[in-house]
Formats: structure tokens, C-alpha cells, sequence
């Protein structure tokens, strides 16, 4: 898995290394499914990579720790002989399932907006080169629009 991982950064870092005039929308938002903020990285937006990388660790570790909870807390309702406790610990295991549950949701959501991000931004990479090259003028004759090649 480390090969993995260590594999991914290597291949988009190579890609952000080439020094692209302009973004592939599909690299972008296949980097972004790799590798959370992976798109972003791609399209040199470092501080929307940040947030994406820190959001998404964030909701990934706090539903591996929902999860380890509610596994806790059905164990203990199975081993325990007590109806009231019992009773307790499931209430506590659908808690923590719910939390879990709500995570995973989460963790869809930005990702898909991740995502979005990334091959929007990569179709807007070059906007102001190409926005310099259009003109317009506005005279008493009406209107002039330039496109400089």
C-alpha cells in the first residue's frame, strides 16, 4: 500500500514538474480521485489543496474513530449480562454507527466537490493570458472587438 501511495505523489508530482501551459480538466479531476486535493496540487492551487488534504483527513479519521466506537460498544452489549447496560451500549453503538454513517457522507460530498474544483480550475488555468488577447472598444461609429493571435 505504501508503494502505492508513494507511487501516486510521485506521478502527480511529475506531472506539476512539466510546467503545462495549460491543464487537462480530465488529469485534474483523476488526480483528485487518486489522491485527496491531488487535482488541486495539479493545477497549482496550494492553499485549496490544503484545505481539501486537511478536510478529508480529518472526516477520514474521525470515521475510522466511529467506527472503532461502535465496534467497542457492541462488543460490550454482547458480553454484558445487565439488560439496563445493555440496553445502554446499543443505544451507544447507534450512535457511533450514525456518526460513521455521517461521515462517510461527508467524505462523498467533498470529494465530489473536490473533484469539481479541480477540472473546473484546470479549464480556467490560463484565463487571464487568453482574457489579455480580447479588446474591446467602444466608439461613436459602435463597437470593436479585437482578438490578438
Amino acid at each position: 500500500m505504501k508503494k502505492i501511495i508513494a507511487t501516486l505523489i510521485v506521478l502527480i508530482c511529475a506531472g506539476m514538474v512539466l510546467g503545462e501551459t495549460t491543464k487537462n480538466p480530465n488529469k485534474a479531476a483523476l488526480y483528485s480521485v487518486i489522491f485527496p486535493g491531488g487535482g488541486q496540487l495539479y493545477n497549482h492551487s496550494w492553499w485549496k489543496a490544503g484545505a481539501v488534504i486537511g478536510v478529508q483527513s480529518y472526516l477520514i479519521s474521525a470515521a475510522i474513530y466511529n467506527q472503532d466506537k461502535q465496534e467497542d460498544y457492541k462488543k460490550l452489549a454482547e458480553t454484558t449480562t445487565d439488560p439496563f447496560q445493555q440496553q445502554l451500549y446499543q443505544s451507544q453503538s447507534k450512535t457511533y454507527r450514525d456518526k460513521f454513517n455521517n461521515d462517510l457522507w461527508w467524505i462523498g460530498i467533498t470529494a465530489g466537490l473536490s473533484i469539481l474544483d479541480a477540472y473546473v480550475d484546470a479549464h480556467l488555468y490560463n484565463f487571464k493570458s487568453e482574457k489579455e488577447k480580447i479588446l474591446l472598444h467602444f466608439s461613436e461609429n459602435g463597437v470593436v472587438l479585437q482578438y490578438k493571435f
